[in-house]
């Protein structure tokens, strides 16, 4: 019965790792004293070894024979743009019969803006509008004509369009009008736009391993080809030009998405990510979408002109972290690499608000791949090996049987 307890108590303690080996890698993080929200930095390492998207990344808590998912906040720590609304003073709500009527709009302090959202108490209304901009309320300036709005509700079914959208003006005063020509007046209730301010983020630059470039002289290109030592998530790259003559060339940039199999050999599966344009003298940024990657290619349109050296580039990631509340006194694993892996839904996506603004860093440890932090460096072989996991488990099943056939045989 001893035997019994001590096999069955070794098959609990390695149940306690299932999890984790089903994994490609995993790593320990750091000691925990006290139960607290903690951050966890992502290297970039870390990223680029994720099989979906960053879907499958998750922490263990392993207390003996026990094993718990540890619920955690995903935080993308690049720039991020917050777009704070501006209310409008309504003044001088006037119209001219079967004409048009006019709504002027004050602002309390001039900002440049594009757009203007309105709210319309009526629910069915189609209306042609132009838009003015003055700075002193006598003067006025066209920004734009032939602009619509829309609103229907209809037996539960609605629809409304009341955002307008125009070239980046400032004016201290906008003024709407509204065509009454053929549809009736309508009644503004509040007006609006929105200021748009962006904070700086974080970005962990990539090391290149190889770049190269070539010129086809048929197709009027130049070819740039990027080599990463990983298969990085990929946030955005800067491109400049060390040439002394002033150029202006539409660029495509794109992503290897792996390679497939032709009769002429293997090739390469390049998906575009952007496009736009490179300028002399000036640091030419693209977002690469934080899409995953060990290769970038970036092709310049020449046209007729001299090729361009397209030598000065960076490529950059962005830097990620999960915000979990971690138990003290277990053994804390940080677990990736699952092909498929859904994202997980958690509670604490819900409170917020409970964590606070400052968090201490738990940083995770060496990796490791495909091995289970039970056992020591001479029997990583065997959980590698899945012909000795299958002989391990069939010894543990007949020793099983072995010592049931023999308390029958005793009791009988």
């Amino acid at each position: 019965m001893k035997k019994v307890s001590t096999i069955l108590a070794l098959l609990l303690a390695g149940s306690a790792f299932a999890q984790l080996t089903s994994y490609d890698y995993n790593r320990k993080l750091g000691a925990v004293a006290k139960e607290d929200f903690y951050s966890i930095p992502l290297s970039p390492e870390i990223t680029a070894h994720s099989r979906s998207g960053l879907n499958d990344l998750r922490i263990y808590n392993i207390s003996g024979s026990d094993t718990a998912e540890v619920p955690y906040l995903l935080e993308y720590q690049g720039d991020k743009t917050e777009e704070t609304p501006i209310d409008f003073e309504l003044i001088n709500d006037v119209s001219h019969l079967k004409c048009c009527s006019f709504v002027t709009l004050k602002m309390s302090k001039s900002k440049v803006i594009n757009t203007i959202q309105l709210d319309v108490l009526q629910n069915n209304f189609d209306k042609i509008l132009s838009i003015e901009g003055s700075n002193d309320n006598r003067e006025w300036f066209t920004i734009r004509q032939h602009l619509r709005i829309v609103g229907f509700d209809n037996g539960g079914v609605s629809f409304r369009s009341t955002s307008v959208s125009f070239p980046s003006a400032e004016y201290s005063y906008f003024r709407i009008r509204f065509d009454d020509d053929s549809s009736e007046k309508i009644e503004v209730t509040k007006a609006y736009a929105f200021e748009s301010t962006t904070s700086k983020g974080q970005y962990d630059e990539l090391a290149i391993k190889n770049k190269q470039q070539t010129e086809n002289k048929k197709e009027k290109t130049s070819e740039l080809v990027l080599e990463l030592p990983d298969n990085y998530m990929l946030s955005y790259l800067s491109l400049e030009s060390s040439s002394k003559s002033d150029f202006y060339r539409n660029i495509n940039i794109y992503r290897s998405a792996g390679t497939y199999h032709t009769p002429k050999g293997d090739q390469e599966n390049w998906q575009m990510v952007n496009s736009g344009v490179i300028i002399s003298g000036e640091k030419n940024t693209f977002t690469l979408g934080n899409e995953q990657s060990k290769k970038i290619k970036i092709e310049a349109i020449n046209y007729d002109n001299q090729p361009v050296s397209l030598d000065e580039v960076k490529v950059f990631s962005e830097k990620v972290a999960l915000t979990a509340k971690l138990p003290a006194g277990g053994s804390l694993y940080l677990a990736y690499g699952k092909e498929n892996a859904a994202a997980p839904v958690y509670d604490l996506v819900h409170f917020k608000d409970k964590i606070p603004a400052a968090l201490n860093v738990v940083t995770p440890g060496k990796e490791e791949q495909k091995v289970s932090p039970m056992l020591n460096a001479s029997a990583e072989p065997l959980i590698r090996n899945k012909m000795w996991l299958w002989v391990v488990m069939g010894l543990v099943i007949v020793l099983i049987g072995y010592f049931a056939l023999s308390m029958l045989k005793k009791e009988k």
